[in-house]
């Protein structure tokens, strides 16, 4: 299937850029909403400038694939969202600083409340009535107001009358399918809490991450909050329903050849040291760019189709490769870090260090780092 790059930013001699899928995005979403129960929405979280694949087209491809709302982490970002023209929903799941109350609703963005002191922020600024979903902690113990407070402060929003409480949420502890003891008492509490406030109304009720949509299907409320699943890392690792497809691909041109010889050492702290005649390529990214030494060090990259390890320590703003195993490199060739060339792929998930996590990966790719959407299909109109 050809694919079509949407941005073209990225010029044939780039030393360096990250590559986004916009129909693997697409796919992603689409096959999220085909396990979803019936009247349950998709909201597509597009924090940290969408897992490090690009917040703004990566937004704009959920939503055309079906996404009803966008997650974000802070003002900044769905601030970022508005000023690219899109007009979806937005909901910043992360603590909101009171002073940023006025804001808020100018950008019409919806809050995550998750404590009184916001709640009396947000019910000062003036005009319309303004729409929170209020955040429950089942057991994060990080953001989100505690079960047993919950029916104080929904009667304590409606007897004030400025906030209207659009919709009530939880975030699940759990990581992985060992965790699905713990998802089950969460939902449980969540539920228990919703019940305790049946006549308050009926908001919008979402607690599923992209695990316990497939993991826990009674957990697929109102809505669903997909994140890692829409850039495709599969919280089942291919042993669920559904087949995901990665977006993101890293890749770096040779921007050096040399020859060492035996006993010769590469880099920082001479840490690789030449057992046999090696031949050395220089890429032009180091950690300042995303790869970060715990994750990359000791790993392969793919030249002309074949693994190549690593040499020596990473630098700021260089890697070396030994290529001596791939003879026909020459200056100028496509290396990739991230993705597939030929009929290898090297995935994020292998590259995630001791104790890391996938999202890590991909997440610490900076935003100054080139990128370009590619697609066979998708539009990223504004919208």
């Amino acid at each position: 299937m050809r694919r079509i790059p949407i941005e073209t930013r990225v010029g044939a001699g780039a030393p360096a850029w990250i590559e986004v899928d916009l129909e693997a995005i697409a796919h992603n979403v689409r096959a999220f909403r085909s396990v979803l129960r019936p009247g349950c929405e998709l909201i597509a979280v597009v924090k940290a400038n969408a897992y490090g694949h690009g917040m703004v087209p990566v937004a704009q491809a959920a939503l055309a694939a079906g996404a009803r709302s966008l997650a974000v982490a802070n003002v900044r970002e769905g601030q970022c969202l508005r000023a690219a023209g899109i007009r979806a929903p937005i909901l910043v799941v992360g603590p909101v600083d009171p002073g940023e109350a006025q804001q808020l609703f100018e950008l019409d963005l919806v809050p995550g409340l998750g404590s009184r002191e916001l709640a009396r922020a947000l019910a000062a600024v003036p005009g319309r009535v303004h729409p929170v979903h209020v955040e429950v902690d089942t057991g994060m113990r990080r953001h989100g107001v505690p079960a047993a407070e919950l029916p104080a402060l929904l009667r304590e929003l409606r007897d004030r009358g400025r906030l209207a409480v659009q919709g009530v949420f939880t975030h699940f502890a759990g990581l992985e399918p060992g965790d699905l003891d713990g998802m089950r008492s969460q939902l449980g509490a969540f539920s228990a809490a919703l019940a305790a406030v049946r006549d308050l109304g009926t908001p919008v009720q979402h607690a599923a991450n992209s695990l316990a949509t497939l993991l826990l299907p009674a957990a697929q409320l109102d809505a669903v909050r997909i994140g890692g699943g829409l850039y495709g890392f599969d919280p089942l690792r291919g042993h669920g329903p559904l087949r995901l497809r990665p977006a993101l691909s890293l890749k770096a041109r040779i921007r050096g050849l040399r020859d060492a010889v035996v006993g010769d050492a590469v880099g920082y702290g001479s840490t690789f040291v030449c057992r046999r005649p090696t031949r050395l390529a220089l890429l032009p990214l180091g950690y300042a760019d995303g790869l970060v030494r715990a994750t990359w060090q000791g790993a392969s990259v793919l030249v002309r189709g074949q693994l190549a390890p690593l040499a020596g320590l990473v630098s700021m703003n260089q890697t070396v490769v030994d290529v001596s195993d791939v003879p026909a490199a020459a200056l100028g060739d496509e290396v990739v870090l991230l993705g597939a060339q030929g009929t290898r792929t090297i995935a994020a998930e292998d590259r995630v260090a001791t104790g890391g996590s996938v999202y890590e990966v991909t997440s610490l790719l900076p935003a100054n780092l080139p990128r370009v959407c590619v697609s066979a299909s998708v539009s990223v109109s504004s919208r």
